[in-house]
């Protein structure tokens, strides 16, 4: 079955926000906590978290009544591992358990990477948790969702994560297996809801690269005239070898 086809009832999906509300509010907290601002949402379904974020929203998801549920500034029907964005198009990306329900995740953590400028916040329910424990059983018993659902593992994320950005910091809640009681936000993962910000491994100039390899600072003049110097030799060098051929 396809994923659009999965995620066709909207009103659904919010209502179970809605009887689960104490796991809501906690998951909430956390997303809140990296005071997201002018971000695309990726699978953002009906736009469950878009309270907890700031400015412009962009949602893009794979369904279209799900797309219609939302109240997001712009809405982009679009396969979350095929975005139809530029390079560094958006300073945020926010996801918030896609990855739960993609297949390749590396080319879910590829486009992410691609698009991001400045960071991204993925957030999802961990295999090796105890609610990541429960959801597949939930699974393998027929449930609506989680039976079309592929968890992973924080480490099998995390790896997968640092081949394309650098994590800068893990929060997470729903340590317990409460519905009841209201958890903290944790500054790890020893929850069972992790979001996990990552910043986008991007290319530096040539000119910052000689500096770091070589101990200089690049804001020292004589670093800067040495590397004019640099500059003028091989310029010389490649002007010389032109003329011999």
């Amino acid at each position: 079955m396809r994923t659009e086809d999965i995620f066709n009832d909207p009103k659904s999906y919010k209502k179970w926000y809605e009887l689960h509300n104490k796991l809501y509010e906690n998951e909430r907290k956390v997303v809140r906590s990296f005071n997201l601002k002018d971000c695309l949402d990726l699978g953002s379904g009906p736009g469950i978290f878009h309270e907890e974020i700031r400015g412009k929203i962009v949602s893009l998801d794979i369904s279209l009544l799900m797309l219609k549920e939302s109240k997001s500034d712009e809405k982009v029907l679009a396969d979350a591992l095929h975005l139809p964005f530029r390079d560094d198009s958006f300073k945020c990306i926010f996801s918030s358990v896609t990855v739960c329900f993609i297949e390749d995740v590396k080319g879910f953590i590829k486009e992410i990477a691609r698009v991001a400028k400045e960071r991204a916040v993925i957030c999802f329910i961990a295999r090796d948790s105890p609610w990541g424990e429960y959801y597949e059983k939930l699974g393998k018993s027929g449930h609506k969702y989680y039976s079309y659902a592929h968890f992973i593992s924080r480490r099998e994320l995390y790896v997968v994560i640092n081949d394309f950005m650098k994590i800068s910091r893990i929060r997470s809640t729903l340590k317990d297996m409460s519905e009841t009681e209201t958890d903290e936000t944790y500054n790890d993962d020893r929850g069972s809801f992790i979001c996990v910000e990552a910043i986008p491994k991007k290319s530096e100039p040539l000119s910052l690269s000689l500096n770091r390899h070589s101990g200089a600072d690049p804001a020292d003049p004589i670093s800067k005239l040495q590397n004019l110097s640099l500059y003028f030799f091989l310029m010389t060098i490649l002007s010389s070898k032109m003329l011999l051929i």
